[in-house]
């Protein structure tokens, strides 16, 4: 009969959300360092190929706390932390979130210092000074350094002898395997002695009619 009939089938193809890929590298900083990084933008840690529009999440997935970035890094302490982005669904399509970290070193540990007051008439008694008995709780692995160059230090030690009244700082510092460093300075003050004077040696002598 020559007869014809058509249908005809669309696929549609939608422009799929894109979350960008992670660079694979945490962002690390050292504590002391938080406040010149900050605010710290966690879209330096994808891709570039993201969508904007997505949303950032506390955690390893976007069940946590929605966050704003950049980021305070002062806020968070010292540990490791991830951030998941994730991008709404455009239509039926969606992509798979994507989780960074950030990673804030804690500085090693210098110790508190003890100043260490000494008389100028007891330098001798009191050299050397091991400038270790006047930090507490330091890490090992440290160096001291002279830093008004007396020239008195030798290792941890620090000969008295040649000082003169006033202070003298030295600094222990460590830099660690995160390439954190901290320093403590321990001072050390020479004190004036007081002066009880020298006698003459030669008695005072007087007639007793002339006393008076």
């Amino acid at each position: 009969n020559g007869c014809m009939n058509t249908s005809t089938v669309t696929i549609t193809v939608e422009t799929a959300p894109e979350s960008g890929n992670y660079v694979g590298t945490p962002f690390t900083v050292c504590e002391d360092q938080t406040t010149a990084n900050s605010p710290y933008d966690l879209f330096n840690l994808l891709d570039g190929t993201q969508d904007t529009n997505g949303t950032w999440f506390e955690g390893a997935t976007s069940a946590g706390v929605a966050v704003t970035n950049p980021i305070d890094l002062t806020t968070l302490g010292t540990g490791t932390f991830d951030f998941t982005y994730s991008v709404p669904a455009i239509g039926t399509c969606t992509d798979n979130d994507v989780t960074v970290t950030v990673i804030v070193n804690p500085l090693p540990n210098t110790g508190t210092p003890t100043p260490l007051l000494v008389c100028e008439n007891d330098l001798q008694a009191n050299s050397p000074v091991d400038l270790f008995n006047q930090l507490l709780g330091q890490d090992a692995g440290g160096t001291w350094a002279d830093d008004d160059a007396t020239g008195a230090l030798s290792g941890s030690m620090v000969d008295l002898t040649g000082f003169n009244v006033g202070s003298f700082n030295f600094s222990y510092s460590i830099t660690d395997a995160n390439g954190c460093m901290n320093t403590s300075t321990v001072t050390i003050t020479v004190e004036p002695a007081p002066e009880s004077g020298i006698y003459v040696g030669t008695p005072f002598t007087v007639c007793e009619d002339q006393t008076t």
